[in-house]
């Protein structure tokens, strides 16, 4: 080795030449490296440093790091080269050399990395194996530590113990995991809650950058020092050590394992455990394993098993009673209870006897299992619906599957989610690690799509926007980076590790690493700005459309519906706007526009007339018509059945066309996978009819008015008759297919969770045009039963609605009882007008089942055998649509109704009305004519979904939900009845919701706010939060990265954040 260039040094920092002696040519990159090492070390230089595939130590180190057996395979591609550096000058000429030749380098340090990207690459590329670099300082005095990367968490804590026994440090269980990779990912372990990640306690670090500089903290700076601090340390360069501060531990800590199987109440102690140990005191750890056994109780049938571990840093007599008074239900014993030393618990959870020697600790070697791993945070406790089939998908697989439960909470929940890259602090119950198994190569792929299907149940359970993933259970089923993919592409898999954090990180590549010089499958990426071709492409590929923005302009002098069909013919050919596209000169116009106002109201001749109407036969039609629409600066509205109540889908104050999606209204049925296909422009009926054709025992849990349109209904959220035993129609959504503002058709896989998650709810019309949506369907018995009990004021109807208001949303969630209230002429009150009060019912099951139930609860109801009418479940669609159960199915095929018109309002109630408050509003009622109110009952099931399952937020809580309706008469007097409903509005207001005053996005309400044109958050707000509460920002956050021009817009649409 040159000493003149050792001596160089100076400061730890070492300036890089870029201009070695070139390699020849013709050499290959292995050849090329060598005589790069040799040339700048001596000859000598590559011995016990470089080895090649020829070296006989090649395929020994190799895999002697390489924790998935999965990446064993033969077929897995391998380095070119493996570098042990025993210097960072070794890693300095590393570096250069793979310049050179054009080697990528992989960094790692002890080979856990799930998905094997610190030792594999599609490409020539070395390893950098920190192996020989393992050193670890201890100062007692300064309570800190240098660790280089290389050394494993056991031998740290090896190296802690024989120095202290009050002394440890917040990493993670597995004794040998890598430094390296543990701390730049984030790291936890038993202690974390008490005193954060490995990462929130490195106090410094030294590391070699793409330019061979070597850095400490200050030379690094703050944002770099950030960075590799669970950022993923290999984007930024080698990271070759860090200091840590020690953390204090008792001289006694206390361990304890606890298994029970289903039959032993497992699934209500998990349920529990949810709520129960991110509340613990953070001297307390209490984690879940769950896993597949064989139970002797079941004839050596499996079960599921859930073993709850805990780790308390004290003693057992004062974690006893901490226990019984916080989880009293998992029966802890003083017999259960272990009391030990910290450095003992390290070898308890590592999976040692507590009795073995330390040295077991310093092994390096073991055995490689095959496996696949997903994870995944939780934000709202699992309902135990969710739990048990959460098992049962356990129990599906043979292959040793396990979920891993660690509780966050403690420490982790002050901490602020920039204060590293790592964000998963506040707000989170625990975190998930699914793993399988993978036996062998031939049922490989049998495994993996088991655990991708898991993944894919968890997902109305886990969080949201983004849905959130651990970096160091790396998981390239998020994405990967392609070539030179850039940011907005790299932010599929980023903002799942990072959130918000992603940016900055991506930031600080750039500034670090501005040729992207470290990069793998899931490096972060910085925005790069690109060329778009200003040649028209029309290229259709995997139903992905390049949409190109800059097609032949329209003649400026053209009004826009002339611009319009220009730019139609131009595109499709001069025969293509028959039968598609729609201007007020065509004869079908009138009749068409009018085939869907489902509010007369807007069927005045001073509502303003969309320019055109498209009606499109393809997707390539909606596609054109939103380029169209943009190269002529008309806006766009959608509709589907036009039920809208402000008219929103087909009235706009400036030049607008409507794409009706009329003609998209197929359906197909898969009874085998109990699922179907909707297109957007179907309606309900259409919907209902098609399944009561292919089963009488299967349903769907949408609304009951038949003419709905799917569209709009579906994008809304949707409730019917069976929502509290089955949800919304929009929570049993499991994909859909769109054509974005870019002109791209996108299916839940293409459009990313958060968006899938915005249109299921969140008013679809905001992001796109939906095309179709794929449901689940649910079973429905062979026999329901329904019933209509009405009331008159003298006949006790105020008392009685009184005691409906608790009773309803406490019913078994397969009884549906709403109540609708009008005014009507009393016999007894000699024809004087009077207040009646309706209660309608649905039970999924049989009349002798429901009567008791009825006279149980609600016995003042005074309902008899009589009054119950057995009938199937498509009858009830029929009953509940205002039709005799005795016509044709195809009376909900019919699209055209007579039209009111109208004015509705909306609200919740999260406690009851009082008498008093209940008389009033009946008063207010017997002034107007023409209204009625409905009340729906909640609870069922609603009360156990998350309210940011969805954008709908009405979940737990609510009693009921309200909507007021009046009829519009005349023009005349629309004002009166307007200023009525106005008044009842006004009255409600100390008997609902608050805070926001709540509102249901489908019965939509221009008097909540509007959006002017340039409208802000902040504005929206005032009718955002009261449809959508706390989501409202997660749907502003999606608007932002889907439409950021704020295209689809109209006087409610969500704005842009």
């Amino acid at each position: 080795m040159a000493t003149s260039m050792v001596k160089l040094l100076l400061l730890c920092v070492t300036v890089f030449v870029s201009t070695f002696l070139a390699t020849s040519s013709s050499a290959t990159p292995e050849e090329g490296f060598l005589h790069c090492f040799q040339k700048n070390l001596g000859d000598n230089s590559t011995s016990g440093v470089v080895f090649t595939k020829t070296s006989s130590s090649y395929e020994p180190l190799l895999e002697s790091s390489i924790r998935n057996a999965r990446f064993l395979n033969s077929t897995v591609p391998k380095p070119n080269l493996i570098v042990t550096p025993q210097s960072l000058f070794h890693i300095q000429v590393a570096l250069l050399c793979s310049k050179k030749n054009t080697l990528q380098v992989r960094i790692r340090s002890g080979g856990h990395d799930y998905e094997g990207l610190s030792y594999i690459s599609q490409v020539p590329f070395l390893i950098v194996d920190l192996i020989n670099l393992r050193s670890i300082t201890i100062d007692m005095e300064e309570e800190s530590a240098w660790v280089e990367s290389g050394a494993t968490i056991g031998e740290l804590y090896y190296a802690i113990a024989k120095r202290s026994k009050v002394h440890g440090f917040p990493a993670g269980s597995c004794s040998t995991m890598g430094v390296g990779g543990h701390f730049s990912g984030g790291g936890f372990g038993t202690i974390f809650r008490k005193y954060g990640l490995a990462a929130d306690n490195v106090i410094d670090a030294k590391m070699v950058d793409v330019n061979g500089k070597i850095l400490n903290r200050t030379l690094m700076g703050e944002d770099l020092f950030w960075a590799i601090r669970g950022g993923g340390g290999s984007s930024f360069g080698v990271i070759t050590a860090w200091k840590i501060k020690l953390v204090h531990v008792p001289q006694i800590v206390t361990t304890f394992d606890v298994s029970r199987t289903l039959e032993q109440g497992a699934s209500s102690l998990f349920h529990k455990w949810q709520t129960t140990a991110p509340k613990l005191p953070s001297e307390l750890f209490l984690h879940t394993v769950v896993g597949v056994s064989n139970s002797p109780s079941q004839g050596g049938n499996k079960t599921v098993v859930v073993s709850f571990s805990g780790l308390y840093l004290g003693t057992a007599e004062n974690l006893l009673p901490l226990m019984q008074n916080s989880f009293a239900e998992l029966g802890l014993q003083r017999n259960n209870l272990t009391q030990m030393t910290w450095i003992q618990s390290v070898l308890h959870f590592a999976g040692h006897s507590i009795d073995e020697s330390l040295e077991v600790i310093l092994r390096r070697n073991q055995t490689s299992s095959s496996f696949k791993a997903k994870s995944d945070y939780v934000k709202e406790p699992i309902p135990l619906h969710g739990i048990e089939r959460l098992w049962k998908m356990l129990l599906l697989e043979n292959s040793s599957p396990f979920l891993i439960f660690t509780p966050y909470g403690g420490i982790m929940s002050e901490i602020s989610e920039s204060a590293t890259p790592f964000p998963h602090r506040k707000g989170n119950l625990y975190g998930i690690q699914y793993s399988v198994n993978l036996v062998s190569n031939e049922e490989e792929v049998k495994h993996i799509n088991w655990i991708r299907r898991l993944y894919a149940y968890m997902a109305p359970y886990v969080s949201k926007l983004p849905r959130q993933a651990y970096l160091n259970y790396r998981d390239l089923d998020l994405g990967v980076n392609r070539g030179n993919s850039g940011y907005e592409i790299a932010k599929s898999w980023g903002w799942k590790y990072f959130n918000n954090n992603f940016e900055g990180l991506a930031r600080v590549k750039a500034r670090v690493d501005p040729e992207n010089f470290f990069r793998d499958e899931q490096i972060e990426k910085k925005r790069k700005k690109t060329k778009i071709d200003t040649s028209m492409v029309k290229l259709f590929f995997l139903g992905v459309f390049v949409f190109v923005s800059s097609f032949p302009a329209t003649y400026s002098s053209a009004a826009p519906e002339e611009g319009l069909l220009h730019c139609f013919q131009k595109n499709l050919g001069d025969n293509s706007t028959s039968g598609v596209v729609f201007p007020k000169t065509s004869s079908s116009y009138e009749p068409l526009l009018e085939s869907s106002i489902r509010n007369a109201r807007f069927l005045n001749s001073t509502v303003p007339k969309p320019n055109l109407i498209v009606t499109p036969q393809s997707l390539f039609h909606i596609q054109v018509a939103l380029l169209c629409s943009k190269q002529n600066s008309l806006q766009v509205r959608i509709r589907s059945g036009g039920h809208d109540y402000e008219g929103l889908s087909y009235v706009s104050l400036v030049p607008f066309l409507i794409i009706d999606l009329i003609n998209l209204r197929s359906i197909t049925i898969d009874i085998e996978e109990e699922s179907a296909w909707v297109e957007s422009g179907a309606t309900i009926g259409e919907l209902y009819y098609a399944i009561a054709k292919r089963s009488k025992v299967h349903g769907f849990p949408a609304g009951s008015c038949s003419s709905v349109g799917v569209g709009g209904h579906f994008s809304g959220a949707g409730f019917g008759t069976i929502f509290r035993k089955y949800g919304l129609a929009s929570d049993n959504v499991i994909d859909a297919k769109m054509v974005d503002v870019n002109g791209k058709i996108l299916n839940r896989t293409l459009m990313g969770e958060d968006l899938f998650w915005a249109i299921r709810g969140g008013g679809g019309s905001s992001f796109g045009v939906i095309t179709a949506w794929k449901i689940k369907l649910v079973h429905v018995p062979p026999t329901v039963t329904t019933f209509d009990v009405s009331r008159t004021l003298d006949q006790g109807a105020s008392s009685l609605f009184n005691k409906w208001q608790t009773i309803a949303p406490k019913l078994p969630s397969e009884l549906f009882l709403n109540a609708v209230v009008r005014v009507s002429n009393s016999s007894s009150q000699g024809e004087n007008k009077t207040v009646v009060v309706s209660f309608s019912g649905l039970y999924l099951g049989t009349a002798e089942n429901l009567l008791p139930l009825m006279q149980n609860s609600f016995a003042e109801l005074g309902l008899q055998m009589n009054n119950l009418n057995q009938v199937t479940w498509i009858q009830s669609v029929l009953h509940y649509a205002g039709h005799s159960i005795d016509e044709s199915l195809e009376v909900l095929l019919r699209r055209n109704q007579t039209s009111p018109s109208f004015k509705a309002k909306s609200d919740y109630v999260k406690e009851p009305i009082p008498l008093h408050g209940i008389e009033g509003l009946w008063k207010m009622l017997l002034l107007e004519n023409l209204a009625f109110f409905k009340f729906t009952p909640y609870g069922g099931v609603m009360s156990e979904i998350s309210e940011s399952e969805t954008p709908f937020p009405h979940r737990k809580g609510n009693l009921y939900g309200i909507l007021y309706w009046v009829n519009l008469v005349s023009n005349e007097e629309e004002e009166k009845h307007l200023d009525w409903i106005r008044r009842v509005y006004a009255y409600m207001a100390p008997y609902v919701s608050k805070l926001p005053r709540q509102a249901y996005l489908s019965y939509r309400d221009l008097d909540l706010g509007v959006n002017r044109e340039n409208s802000s958050y902040e504005k929206a707000k005032s009718w955002g939060l009261k449809y959508f509460n706390n989501n409202f920002e997660g749907l502003a956050r999606v608007k932002a990265r889907v439409d950021p021009g704020n295209f689809f817009w109209d006087e409610q649409s969500i704005p842009l954040l």
